[in-house]
């Protein structure tokens, strides 16, 4: 019996042969983190220098000024009006209303109410908004620009530029471009009466294209009254130093508003070449005589208005002013 238990334990043995554990080859655990941590650091590396790369060209595309074409309208020695686009390789698929047909009095009407307003602070002192164009910079520019929408293609727009000698060597030049797109008039200003040196790099390149900017346009464009003014908005197509600023007006509303107040100005004849239209003829205006007092008192309830909302306005951005000091307060106060 005890012969027969031994061999059924022969048995079992041979059936299951014993192996210690150390025999299996297995590699080992660090093996495999190493390998994956070497790779994700090679391909990390890897997508390093691909942004890099990539960033450098997409900041030499950004940087790279666009090859402007000119077609010239109208030019003196210190001032000019031509239509520009860019070349067809770098052509943007943008489309404007061009041609467009502009009469020099409403051109007027809307140019002369151009400013620059500074944006200040809560605690700063209002600094006065200035003009974009004199009566007399108007004179010169009027006939060219109309003379420009109207022979301009979809793909042109107006570009100016005008240049004031000083008593030194110095020059103010003040630029910029208009074009009307989707029913709005766009009107750009990249310079204001910017200071420079006769010989500067500068002013060669606001010639060869009216929206590069040298120091910005001096303030946020603007006109009265503001409700007609769909968006004003930094425009960079002039080169990446400097933003000019862009209007967006709705200018058939802003118009006809001129229009229904008799609020609508016209410059002076300039050289008796160009007339523009001034307002009646002089047996007409002798008949309305009698309601020159109420258009007058209606100009000035106008002009009111249009003050008061322009101090809404100012309540409306120091109120969002003391909103964003507030917020930037909470969060820098530390919690207990």
């Amino acid at each position: 019996m005890k012969r027969l238990v031994s061999v059924r334990k022969s048995l079992i043995v041979l059936e299951r042969p014993a192996t210690r554990k150390g025999l299996i080859s297995r590699p080992t655990a660090a093996v495999f983190p190493c390998a994956r941590s070497s790779g994700a650091k090679i391909f990390s590396a890897n997508l390093f220098r691909s942004c890099i790369g990539l960033t450098i060209l997409l900041l030499a595309s950004a940087c790279a000024a666009p090859l402007i074409q000119h077609r010239p309208v109208q030019a003196e020695a210190t001032w000019f009006v031509r239509l520009d686009s860019v070349e067809p390789s770098e052509r943007p698929p943008v489309q404007y209303q061009h041609p467009a047909h502009w009469s020099e009095q409403d051109l007027f009407a809307i140019l002369s109410k151009l400013f620059l307003e500074q944006r200040v602070g809560m605690m700063d002192e209002p600094k006065p908004v200035r003009e974009v164009f004199s009566v007399e910079e108007l004179q010169q520019i009027l006939p060219g620009m109309r003379a420009a929408f109207q022979q301009a293609l979809p793909h042109e727009w107006v570009a100016f530029t005008i240049i004031k000698h000083n008593d030194t060597e110095d020059r103010t030049v003040t630029s910029g471009g208009l074009f009307q797109a989707a029913d709005r008039l766009h009107i750009v200003v990249a310079n204001h009466r910017t200071l420079l040196q006769k010989n500067s790099k500068e002013l060669v390149k606001i010639q060869n294209n009216p929206l590069h900017s040298v120091n910005g346009s001096g303030g946020v464009l603007g006109i009265e009254p503001r409700r007609f003014v769909l968006t004003t908005k930094a425009n960079w197509s002039g080169g990446h130093q400097a933003s000019a600023s862009e209007l967006i007006l709705d200018h058939g509303a802003f118009l006809f508003s001129l229009q229904r107040t008799g609020s609508a100005t016209a410059p002076v004849p300039v050289r008796g070449s160009h007339v523009f239209a001034t307002g009646p003829e002089p047996d007409a205006a002798r008949s309305g005589s009698s309601n020159s007092v109420q258009v007058e008192s209606d100009q000035i309830i106008l002009r009111l208005r249009e003050e008061i909302e322009r101090l809404k306005q100012q309540l409306a951005d120091q109120a969002s002013e003391v909103d964003r000091l507030k917020r930037r307060e909470i969060r820098s106060t530390p919690t207990p």
